[in-house]
């Protein structure tokens, strides 16, 4: 899947003054979604497991506050490889890279619900959402998307992603094409005091490891014989609410499909 892309500038402007320094070193500074998890090697040790793999540090139940594992974050890091810790060797014995975080913040995870909400008429309190799927990042069992929402800058919404489970996968009669469709939606949690509306995008986790590889392993028992690991796809539909008509309280859908491997969701992955 696509990268996040350059949401979190300003979340982390005031660190990356610290970089200019580092130029030429072994020393990479970055940011990644991460899951708050414990080490496959040893179960005890505390980290964060992104798309670029394991990171701990000494402090790092400290630095979040001890919050609870599989809490979710976007953080800004910095990775030392001249650390005796960060060798090959030791991190193959570990399982993790050692990293200092520079700043981070939570997450808000959203669990998907299996009963479909009604597509066809708007929730209470329903605002459209501008780019229901900017990009994404798929990191332990959570999808990190990237969505846009025109709106005053202050208001605090509530995010939802449900699907119907009696309807995997929905096929078109005209060419025969499977989708497995999500259903995004926002409703507004708290009111705020601006009134002129601005481009606000909105950085949320979503828990669908369950769901992507119930459709992983339908697609590959679809395709029988003529499943091959390393071509074939399914295709994840991510259907999103655009526009709202406030006098018949009508909704109007947008989608974006992302093409996905069965084989990263399957046991022959």
């Amino acid at each position: 899947m696509k990268g996040i892309g350059s949401y979190f500038t300003g979340l982390f402007l005031s660190v990356l003054c610290l970089t200019s320094c580092l130029k030429g070193s072994n020393v990479r500074d970055d940011y990644a979604c991460g899951v708050l998890a414990y080490s496959s090697k040893d179960y005890i040790t505390p980290v964060m497991k992104t798309s670029m793999g394991d990171f701990s540090a000494p402090n790092l139940m400290a630095l979040l506050n001890y919050p609870d594992m599989g809490d979710c974050f976007v953080f800004f890091f910095r990775l030392d490889y001249d650390l005796p810790e960060n060798t090959p060797s030791a991190v193959e014995v570990n399982g993790y890279h050692t990293f200092s975080i520079l700043n981070y913040a939570p997450i808000k995870k959203i669990y998907l619900n299996p009963f479909l909400t009604d597509i066809n008429t708007m929730l209470p309190n329903e605002v459209p959402v501008l780019n229901g799927y900017n990009s994404g990042e798929y990191v332990n069992n959570h999808l990190f998307i990237s969505q846009t929402v025109q709106q005053p800058s202050d208001l605090d919404l509530n995010w939802e992603m449900s699907y119907d489970e009696s309807n995997m996968p929905t096929v078109e009669e005209s060419s025969g094409k499977r989708y497995f469709d999500l259903y995004i939606r926002a409703t507004v949690r708290r009111e705020g005091e601006q009134t002129s509306k601005t481009e606000v995008q909105h950085l949320n986790a979503y828990h669908v490891g369950n769901y992507l590889s119930v459709a992983a392993n339908m697609e590959k028992t679809n395709l029988g014989s003529a499943y091959n690991a390393s071509t074939s796809k399914f295709y994840l539909r991510f259907n999103y609410v655009t526009r709202i008509d406030e006098e018949t309280n009508a909704v109007t859908w947008q989608n974006f499909t992302e093409e996905i491997y069965i084989a990263s969701f399957t046991m022959d992955q």
